[in-house]
């Protein structure tokens, strides 16, 4: 019975028969009724009523009180600025209620008044419950001046205290202090610190960052989507990148505005933002629920009758709590010395917020759902009225249509939830699955909007967002907050994301982010993998209806809810995406032509969202080549097709050879292909195989057959048999997982054409559906078809994929009939385009250690040429990252942009996987292509015979003599697209090579191993 504090001696006894008594008296109802229906509580939670005395059946977990000093921070609060329509009343209230920030004077707050400098000091070091220290540093300081110097107002008193706090702890200078000290403010330079000004934004956000021990950002993402993130103070700009993150401070109209002052109605919402770190410096609690009752107390500790409340709670994590208020109606006969009259007891009371008015307890209703800060001796400091279940409910939905004319929406209804916040859930009672999958709602014209925090309108609202919804009691829609679900896994119960592999064998699941965005900055944060208890316990939905674990398939989009401890409690899935599996035709800038399993093509737009993944990493659009086998996950409509993710297969499918022979039997029994006098195409030469006779080539299921002699027509092996007996054809062969070749193209040459002699050239003037190009070094037309072995990237592909600039190797035909040439084979030289890495060259810009570094500019290599573009480049430094200098390899701590071996302001090449640098190196600048064949090497030197150099001008491979050239400690050398050293070069190797001139000596800086 803890309830009954202060009952002693014979009172308990009667007490005790009272309660049995009653037990009967409830049962029956015949004393005094049922408790009124305001008052009445959940029916897990009823009690017992002793006249005013509420005796709770349950006992609750924890017991709060009310706060002593209520009454007074209530009269505080009354401002006469602050009326219950604006959008900062609650930040404003609870940052009074807790001591962070008052009125600028009695009655007003002073919403538009600018912060000053001292004040914006006082708010950080307060937000930490630091105002005591303050106020002693403020009474020793004044102490310690001549009397006739000492301050009278103890509020100046204050600030020189908090002003002297922020020196001890770093916030400012010595010299801000003493400038702030200055009796004679107005004698300033306008450079100084003027404890009266305003504080600037950036100020602020360092100072609370500061206090409230935020951690420092190096590395700059938010800022950058602000077109004034230079003006940033640079000593600043890690706390302004940080708090930026947290969604403590954030921009408008693109801009961050650093300099401009804070009114005190922004510095109120900037502390409530920032509310996880400031209850948690102070030993404050932030706490959710459901007010189940709330029923009268009398307490007889002293004597006489104590009235108060007992408000029970059921928190968001299932807990039962009591909050008890009390109120004196005398004080034992004190009076007040100034006039006389009998004074009113104190009460322990609370500071509430209901629908914009501010009051006690009596403002408190039974299904209230509330938020409310207890401190650490558990009182409640304030409460916060968020919504009445009986009034209001929250749907938590994925938008997919809105009509902005007629205020209406559509959605797919995910789960409903107690609290209008994502972050509450917690436990199995927060939220259900809602088992309506599609519905429409009425959209209120008064209602409130938010994208991720800020206010917006309708406008702002887009198709396949996710949502939490404020409905009334007639499912009006009165409040819409989108919400980005489980992107923060960390912070929420609940997670959202495109399924990209579910193993319930193995007890695991993986989502990948839909719009490519997440919390870390590595491509394998991207990916998440989460895990089951037991999935046969595991609730899960799909499309709605209950299944089993193995029904949920990769292309969903699925709603994780997870467990204390981060693995999956239930599953809510939805059948979004399809899969489709195709090769890539054409890769342009922003859209890909592929070819599907069944012959049909498609062009599809990529977006800044779309994944590309490779071995189960994400790595960028960039690794994407033409002629790569994929995988797609796409959403279509009736209205468009959306591409969500890009999967790049294996290296099985890559081109390994190219062949031409006369071609004596297609056997489709056996799958093989006979083949007279087999050639092999090498650097655009053929070259006999080491094969005397006959050689017989398996071929794969989907093997394609062409007529080049009729412009690509399709041939069914039957008809090549009959028709094509003995003629020449080309090959092209991939490599099976045994490591077997077989054929995937043939495509038949007329016997009638006349081979070319020309080997090599530079692609120019391709247009996509064209069938033909220029060949640059002679100004002549090529014609294609679907019958030309097209390889690129060691892919096979089409014509269309043929950019301007590519180098290739050629096997030329003429067409008799009509005189046109037309190509039969084109090879394009790509040596590093294999795996996705690329070289760069560009003047380091700037060095965050053992982060990440930027190039000012960058130029990119392609085939022979450096491609410029006149736009920063930042690179990410792994553990992978070396880097070279003249005298070998540099320990990457020491790759820095500082101090006297600073590499600011230094040219180099960088090897790039994706975002990542693989190897940086300080080699000398080189303009000059050099080819030819190793006939000597050892560890610093390189002989090369039948030399040839790139004559930029005609397009052509020029002989010059036999070349010798120097290996530095930093020379680049690259071979099948990674980075590689001087052992893998033997004699007989076929180099390129860019030095600095185009003598047959000299150093050479990056070496390609072909």
């Amino acid at each position: 019975m803890k309830k009954l504090r202060g009952f002693t001696g014979k009172l308990k006894i009667t007490l005790l028969f009272l309660c049995i008594a009653l037990i009967f008296v409830e049962v029956s109802g015949v004393l005094f009724g049922e408790p009124s229906p305001q008052n009445e509580p959940s029916p897990q939670r009823r009690g017992f009523y002793l006249g005013s005395v509420a005796i709770a059946a349950e006992e609750a977990d924890i017991i709060y009180y009310g706060d002593a000093g209520a009454e007074a921070v209530l009269g505080n609060l009354n401002y006469t600025d602050v009326s219950r329509n604006i959008w900062s009343q609650n930040a404003i209230y609870e940052v009074g209620a807790l001591g962070i920030l008052k009125g600028e004077a009695y009655g007003r707050f002073g919403r538009t008044v600018p912060l000053t400098k001292e004040e914006a000091i006082a708010l950080a070091y307060r937000a930490v419950g630091r105002e005591a220290e303050a106020q002693e540093l403020g009474i020793a300081l004044n102490n310690a001046r001549p009397v006739a110097d000492r301050k009278t107002n103890s509020q100046d008193v204050l600030y020189d205290g908090f002003l002297q706090l922020a020196m001890n702890d770093g916030l400012i200078s010595a010299r801000d202090l003493a400038d702030a000290f200055n009796a004679d403010q107005t004698t300033l330079a306008d450079e100084s610190f003027r404890r009266k000004s305003s504080a600037q934004r950036q100020q602020i956000a360092y100072w609370l960052a500061r206090t409230l021990n935020v951690q420092p950002v190096a590395q700059q993402q938010e800022l950058l989507n602000y077109t004034d993130w230079r003006s940033v103070d640079p000593d600043m700009l890690m706390y302004v990148e940080a708090l930026l993150r947290g969604g403590i401070i954030n921009g408008s109209g693109g801009r961050i505005n650093p300099r401009q002052p804070v009114t005190r109605e922004q510095a109120a919402q900037i502390v409530k933002n920032a509310e996880s770190f400031v209850l948690g410096a102070r030993g404050y609690l932030n706490n959710s629920g459901i007010v189940e009752s709330i029923a009268p107390t009398q307490d007889y500790t002293d004597g006489s009758a104590v009235s108060g409340k007992n408000i029970t709670i059921t928190n968001a994590n299932g807990r039962l709590v009591s909050i008890i208020t009390s109120a004196y109606a005398n004080a034992s006969g004190t009076k007040n010395e100034n006039t006389g009259a009998p004074l009113t007891g104190s009460k322990s009371e609370l500071v509430v917020l209901r629908n914009g008015i501010l009051g006690n307890s009596n403002l408190l209703n039974v299904g209230d759902r509330i938020q409310y800060i207890t401190d650490s001796s558990n009182t409640v400091k304030y409460v916060f009225v968020i919504s009445n279940i009986r009034d209001v409910r929250y749907l938590a939905v994925q938008i997919s249509g809105v009509d902005r004319a007629n205020l209406v929406m559509d959605v797919i209804q995910l789960f409903d939830m107690n609290y209008p916040d994502i972050s509450s859930i917690s436990g199995d009672q927060s939220f259900n699955w809602s088992k309506n999958e599609r519905s429409s709602f009425r959209i209120a014209e008064s209602t409130s909007i938010s994208v991720n925090g800020i206010r917006t309108d309708l406008s702002a609202v887009t198709d396949d967002a996710t949502a939490i919804l404020t409905l009334d009691s007639n499912n009006l829609v009165k409040e819409i907050q989108c919400v980005d679900f489980g992107i923060n896994t960390e912070a929420r119960r609940v997670v959202r994301g495109i399924v990209e592999e579910n193993n319930p064998d193995l007890g695991y699941l993986t989502l990948f982010n839909e719009d490519g965005s997440g919390s870390g900055n590595s491509g394998s944060a991207m990916l998440r993998t989460y895990n089951y208890v037991d999935q046969n316990k595991t609730e899960i939905y799909r499309n709605h209806k209950l299944v089993k674990a193995d029904s949920i398939q990769a292309g969903d989009t699925a709603y994780i809810r997870l467990d204390d401890d981060g693995d999956i409690s239930s599953i809510s899935a939805v059948d979004n995406y399809t899969k489709k599996y195709g090769k890539i035709i054409s890769k342009l800038p922003t859209e890909i032509i592929v070819e599907y399993e069944d012959g049909t093509q498609q062009l599809l737009f990529v977006g800044d969202g779309v994944l590309v993944v490779r071995d189960k990493l994400l790595v960028g659009l960039q690794a994407l080549n033409d002629g790569d086998r994929v995988r797609l996950l796409i959403n279509e409509t009736n209205r468009d097709t959306d591409l969500k993710e890009i999967t790049i297969e294996g290296t099985d499918h890559y081109v390994t050879n190219i062949y031409k022979g006369r071609i004596t039997n297609i056997d489709d029994m056996s799958d093989k292909i006979t083949v007279l006098g087999m050639q092999v195409f090498n650097k655009g030469n053929w070259e006999r195989i080491d094969w005397k006779g006959v050689k017989t080539i398996p071929f794969a299921d989907g093997l394609k057959i062409y007529s080049a002699s009729s412009g690509g027509t399709v041939l069914d092996i039957d008809t090549a048999n009959r028709l094509l007996y003995s003629n020449e054809a080309y090959i092209a062969v991939e490599k099976t997982y045994g490591g077997e070749e077989q054929a995937v193209l043939l495509s038949y040459r007329n016997s009638t054409d006349t081979i070319v002699p020309t080997n090599s050239g530079t692609i120019s003037g391709n247009t996509s559906g064209s069938g033909s190009f220029i060949l640059a070094h002679v100004n002549r037309e090529i014609y294609y078809s679907a019958g030309s072995i097209v390889v690129k990237n060691g892919r096979l592909t089409t014509g269309n994929s043929l950019n301007d600039k590519d180098k290739a190797y050629l096997a030329l035909d003429r067409e008799y009939s009509s005189g046109n040439y037309y190509a039969s084979v084109v090879s394009v030289d790509q040596p590093q385009a294999a795996n996705g890495m690329i070289l760069y060259r560009g003047r380091i810009k700037d060095i965050n250690e053992e982060l990440n570094f930027t190039l000012e500019s960058f130029s990119q290599l392609q085939g022979t040429d450096w491609e410029y573009s006149n736009t920063p480049k930042t690179l990410n430094i792994t553990f992978d990252t070396r880097v070279l200098i003249d005298v070998g390899v540099l320990n990457i701590r020491d790759f820095k942009g500082y101090g006297a071996d600073s590499y600011l302001n230094r040219t180099v090449y960088v090897v790039a996987d994706g975002p990542n640098a693989v190897l940086v190196s300080t080699a000398p600048y080189g303009i000059e292509n050099v080819r030819g064949t190793v006939s000597s090497v050892n560890d610093d030197e390189i002989s090369l015979r039948r030399a040839k150099i790139y004559n930029a001008s005609t397009y052509m491979w020029d002989n010059i003599a036999d070349t010798t050239i120097n290996v530095l400690k930093n020379s680049v050398i690259i071979k099948d697209g990674r980075v590689s050293n001087i052992g893998n070069i033997t004699k007989g190797t076929t180099l390129r090579i860019i030095k600095k001139d185009a003598s047959t000596v000299g150093d050479v800086y990056i070496i390609f191993i072909e």
